[in-house]
């Protein structure tokens, strides 16, 4: 990668989290304050994270040199601290990202990003001038302003075989397409279920996966489990019977 090319979050699907460095603020007798992530990924090299103002950035990019100085203060870089949540999922790769929202009726940004893994998953936000982590961990009154189009409101398979395929919706309207096959399951987000809509800007991978079993089908309750997707009380479901071979 070429140090401070911007990346999109479609970059990191499917890469290995290899290591985890975090630069830390502190000013004065201030507590420090995290305001810099690095995600060292196969494949990819060393991925910033951080807020310019709200939202997050991703750019290819080296960890910084810590600095102590009377006016700035002092910036302390750590690598693999075990009090960052993120940490816990070195070794694994990043099954699926999702975009969160945020949106109080007032003002709506993209506020950062969810990276599920297999163990788990961990949030990554950008509210204010500090980077936020968080995992298993509810944030108060701010929860009701976090979204995130992860709920099916809408699915019809359109292979009930081999490979398993469903064009599904999510309760914004959001097209996704589903896939299943020799153990890989991947989750696309294109503009319609038009197959002239798939290679354009707005496509983008969401989620992918390899189970190791090399299997062809599986059922849409463990693919949505998989993917970090769910289905909506009231979803509207339309599956293909199972073509039969003696037909």
């Amino acid at each position: 990668m070429i140090d401070d090319e911007e990346l999109f979050s479609a970059d990191l699907v499917g890469r290995r989290l290899l290591k985890v460095t975090t630069a830390w603020h502190q000013y004065a007798a201030d507590e420090p304050s995290l305001v810099h992530l690095w995600l060292h990924l196969e494949g990819l090299g060393p991925v910033l994270f951080h807020t310019p103002s709200t939202g997050l950035s991703l750019r290819a990019s080296q960890p910084y040199e810590p600095y102590s100085m009377d006016e700035y203060g002092s910036l302390s870089v750590i690598d693999d601290s075990p009090d960052v949540p993120v940490t816990r999922f070195i070794g694994q790769s990043i099954r699926s990202v999702r975009e969160i929202d945020y949106d109080d009726g007032r003002v709506r940004f993209t506020a950062g990003l969810t990276l599920q893994f297999p163990d788990g998953s961990v949030r990554l936000l950008g509210l204010t001038d500090d980077l936020l982590i968080a995992h298993d961990r509810h944030l108060g009154p701010v929860e009701a302003h976090l979204h995130e189009d992860a709920t099916i409101a809408r699915v019809v398979q359109t292979c009930g075989s081999r490979p398993s395929q469903w064009d599904a919706w999510t309760t914004t309207g959001q097209y996704l397409y589903l896939r299943y096959g020799h153990g890989e399951g991947t989750v696309e987000q294109h503009p319609s279920e038009s197959v002239d809509t798939c290679d354009g800007e707005e496509s983008s991978l969401w989620s992918r996966w390899d189970d190791g079993t090399g299997g062809g089908s599986i059922a849409l309750t463990d693919f949505l489990a998989m993917a970090g997707l769910r289905l909506a009380p009231d979803a509207e479901v339309h599956t293909t019977p199972p073509i039969d071979p003696k037909a």
